[in-house]
């Protein structure tokens, strides 16, 4: 039996709740699985339940962290919790009171976490909804009055509403991306004209995670690696760490993800790198020849819709410096690239070093995933 929240999979023998005398179940020495971790758990009903257990194996740290900084995430406000059986306990979560610590003082490599599920809803009762606030934002790279959001297009009976009013209206695909995960299909938020219209759709719990945006610390190793388990070669998918709080404290590199545009932020070494999803591998984009490099990169929020950032940049030749503002949003091939509030227009050779992976849009939809009431949107 395996269950999963969100995407971190918890494959166990034992999920209900366990009594004062009972013992933690204790993971064999799994490997990380593509973005999807494995650990034994326990947990208890349905309802508002704990969810406990002990990671184990070699990346058990990262797998426990990984957990904890979910559990701590400020920019997801639900998340799917489901199984390959029992499919009645699956549902919408709110997720808080996470602890992790070090399962025994003597081994490293056992850790235990320690949260608590909250029911939101189930996809019976509720659907998906993009809630969308478009807004003008100073963009030096182009003036395309759009506001674009993305979905994967595995979503269905996708449709605008106006929470105000209650209007619906079509939602029409602007074009299609091919991701590393699957496709996402591209609409506007500003084709309804509601002033915060919200996208309505259905799509299955374990169809969410695998195109929404990510951010990596990479550890300063290579993504895939083997491991011997038990006298078996293994390969394991990703050695890196997702991370879900602005707060993380990078080890390596942070790298920032769309399913479609890879960047890769090595503040130490003043580089930013990027590279593009072709359909088998990602392939680096040259950016523009130019003395300004990266110096710093602050996030501001981690959503799975979307990665908000703000990047300081110097010039190598005369020292100065200029901030610039990131968003990094589901499927897109380009990033966001505005001038902060407050801010200035960026001089040209900042803006000739970003062209190639600016997007050209002067709308932001500052768009948030959450979930609504079947019943609120009803006629």
């Amino acid at each position: 039996m395996t269950r999963t929240l969100y995407a971190l999979r918890v494959p166990d023998a034992a999920l209900e709740q366990p009594s004062s005398t009972q013992s933690l179940q204790v993971a064999s020495n799994s490997p990380l699985n593509s973005d999807s971790p494995a650990v034994d758990s326990l947990a208890a009903e349905p309802g508002s339940r704990p969810l406990a257990g002990v990671v184990a194996g070699q990346y058990a740290d990262i797998i426990a962290r990984e957990f904890e900084e979910l559990f701590s995430a400020t920019g997801i406000e639900v998340v799917p919790w489901f199984g390959d059986t029992n499919k009645q306990r699956d549902a919408y979560v709110a997720l808080e009171d996470v602890t992790v610590d070090q399962a025994t003082a003597q081994e490293p490599r056992l850790q235990r976490f320690d949260g608590q599920l909250s029911q939101a809803g189930t996809q019976e009762d509720h659907q998906r909804a993009l809630y969308c606030n478009p807004q003008p934002v100073d963009n030096p790279f182009g003036s395309t009055s759009t506001a674009e959001v993305g979905l994967s297009t595995q979503a269905s009976n996708v449709q605008w509403w106006d929470h105000v009013t209650g209007a619906t209206a079509a939602a029409t695909v602007q074009r299609t991306m091919a991701g590393e995960h699957d496709d996402v299909e591209i609409y506007d938020a500003t084709e309804p004209g509601y002033d915060n219209p919200v996208l309505l759709h259905e799509i299955a719990y374990d169809a969410e995670w695998p195109t929404d945006v990510r951010v990596w610390d990479d550890y300063n190793r290579d993504k895939v690696a083997t491991t011997t388990v038990n006298g078996d070669t293994r390969t394991v998918d990703s050695t890196w760490q997702r991370c879900f709080v602005t707060s993380h404290e990078f080890v390596g590199t942070p790298i920032l993800e769309s399913d479609k545009l890879r960047l890769e932020a090595d503040t130490d070494n003043q580089l930013l790198s990027a590279s593009r999803w072709t359909g088998s591998s990602y392939d680096s984009v040259s950016l523009g020849t130019s003395d300004w490099r990266l110096r710093t990169l602050d996030l501001s929020r981690i959503g799975v819709e979307r990665i908000d950032a703000q990047t300081e940049w110097v010039n190598t030749s005369n020292g100065g410096t200029h901030r610039m503002d990131l968003t990094l949003k589901r499927g897109r091939e380009d990033a966001l690239w505005t001038v902060p509030d407050n801010g200035s227009t960026p001089p040209q050779g900042l803006i000739d070093r970003l062209s190639p992976i600016a997007s050209p849009a002067d709308q932001a939809a500052g768009e948030v995933l959450d979930i609504v009431a079947k019943s609120e949107v009803r006629e």
